[in-house]
């Protein structure tokens, strides 16, 4: 269905604008974007594609479409199954085209001809359970008609892109109340936010897919490793870690971002570099403070393909980055979060407060996230590069400092729609300094970064404020 089955007048706008900064949310600036669907004003512009290939079945206006900054933009007359691109794009966005489509298999075949195995195909389109509500306000003439052909539910839209050679990563629902109604609509809108189980009736769905990574697909896969470790006063687990680290791959290095330490931290990872010279292991300082400037500073000067992130106070299990680096290089997963909660630890391992914490907080992001997960502050992540410069040019998208970094990474891939998955860790006391957490003081930061993922992720209006604002760190 498209957007066209509401008339663009004053009463509809707001409904269409939550469409806007939806698909705004989903597609960072700079990227290749083939769009098929209606043109509407303020769709393309907003969207920022440094290249879009727009397949639109209606004469487009091309006075209106997006100039300036670089940005290439052509338009393409055809039927939405007809089409075939002679080139990859990074995002595909079938606004609607669903709906209009008279062969629905044809066109994701050839939209999946336009993929890299790192592109997104984002598929909007109205819930089926409006159809009666819709039908008759077309009878009564409240609204215009459309031309509508198919009804798709969510699950069997994801039979079909499974079939096609597509994986469903994401899948949401906004806008109770497509009219603004004075302050009505609004207000329904922010209300069933926060009322998970009305999510069923809404009438704008997303989905969010991959194309599926195959053996034959994936015929180069990836080989080089950068471990960053971050650390700050923890002389004493230096050498234990760096002798400890499998060699997991040929091209592998570790990096050291060291957080103005005052046990000689830094000179002991200098020792340690002369010792290990088979280690290739690299030492920077961090100008800032804090994990998540730490993070930045090492993921930046990564050199390998796939980036894991390691806990520098030993308490994580180096074996297990033997499974991280696996399921990234094999093109199964995008990003790779280690839990915790499977083995059996020691009670000293992590206290009773914290553990309380970390598994309240999971729940809480397993709900509003739509991705069961049992660990969001875990010692080990892994993701590739490229997906990671996504995240990096919008780190501070949530207007929020994260302390700790694993919620920026954490959000940025949901965001982006990164293949998720969770590999259990093994998780064992310190042997050595002193955990840098103070429960209070930084579980504060954390419930305030649960707090604005959740109203970031549930209500489009608040993350289009922050978008507006231009809070990203680019």
């Amino acid at each position: 269905m498209t957007f066209s089955i509401f008339p663009l007048d004053k009463s509809t706008h707001y409904f269409h604008r939550s469409v806007n900064q939806a698909l705004q949310f989903l597609v960072p600036e700079g990227k290749s974007v083939l769009y098929y669907g209606q043109v509407l004003p303020g769709i393309l512009p907003e969207l920022k594609a440094l290249r879009c290939v727009i397949v639109s079945q209606d004469i487009v206006d091309e006075s209106a479409l997006p100039t300036g900054d670089g940005r290439k933009c052509e338009v393409v007359l055809s039927a939405y199954e007809a089409y075939l691109p002679d080139e990859t794009f990074d995002y595909i966005i079938l606004n609607g085209t669903l709906g209009e489509c008279h062969d629905i298999c044809s066109l994701l075949k050839n939209a999946l001809s336009a993929c890299e195995p790192s592109t997104r195909l984002i598929i909007y389109q109205h819930n089926f359970l409006w159809q009666g509500i819709i039908s008759l306000a077309e009878k009564l003439c409240l609204i215009r008609k459309g031309v509508v052909q198919n009804w798709v539910s969510v699950r069997d839209l994801s039979s079909y892109l499974d079939g096609m050679g597509f994986q469903v990563v994401r899948t949401f629902r906004q806008t109770i109340c497509p009219l603004r109604l004075g302050f009505l609509g609004p207000l329904l809108n922010s209300l069933t936010t926060f009322i998970p189980f009305l999510d069923f009736f809404k009438l704008n769905q997303f989905i969010v897919a991959r194309p599926v990574v195959t053996q034959e697909s994936a015929t180069n896969p990836v080989q080089n490793l950068s471990i960053v470790l971050t650390v700050r006063d923890e002389r004493g687990n230096i050498e234990p870690i760096v002798r400890s680290l499998p060699q997991v791959c040929a091209g592998q290095e570790i990096i050291f971002v060291e957080g103005h330490s005052r046990d000689g931290t830094r000179e002991e990872i200098e020792r340690v570099i002369a010792a290990y010279p088979e280690k290739h292991i690299r030492v920077l300082v961090q100008p800032g403070i804090g994990q998540g400037d730490a993070i930045r500073v090492g993921f930046a000067a990564a050199r390998g393909d796939i980036i894991v992130l390691y806990e520098g106070d030993g308490t994580s299990t180096p074996e297990d980055i033997h499974f991280f680096y696996d399921a990234l290089s094999n093109g199964r997963f995008e990003f790779v979060e280690g839990s915790r909660f499977v083995y059996p630890f020691d009670n000293h391992s992590m206290p009773l407060l914290n553990k309380i914490g970390n598994i309240l907080f999971a729940r809480w992001f397993s709900w509003f996230l739509g991705q069961h997960t049992t660990d969001v502050l875990s010692g080990i992540k892994a993701i590739s590069r490229k997906e990671y410069e996504t995240i990096h040019a919008h780190w501070g998208f949530l207007g929020l400092d994260d302390p700790f970094g694993d919620f920026e990474l954490l959000y940025g891939a949901f965001r982006f729609g990164l293949k998720f998955c969770e590999i259990p860790m093994h998780y064992r006391p310190r042997s050595y300094g002193v955990s840098k957490s103070r429960v209070f003081f930084h579980g504060n930061y954390l419930v305030r970064m649960a707090i604005r993922g959740f109203l970031m992720f549930r209500a489009s209006s608040v993350h289009k404020n922050n978008i507006d604002k231009g809070v990203s760190a680019e």
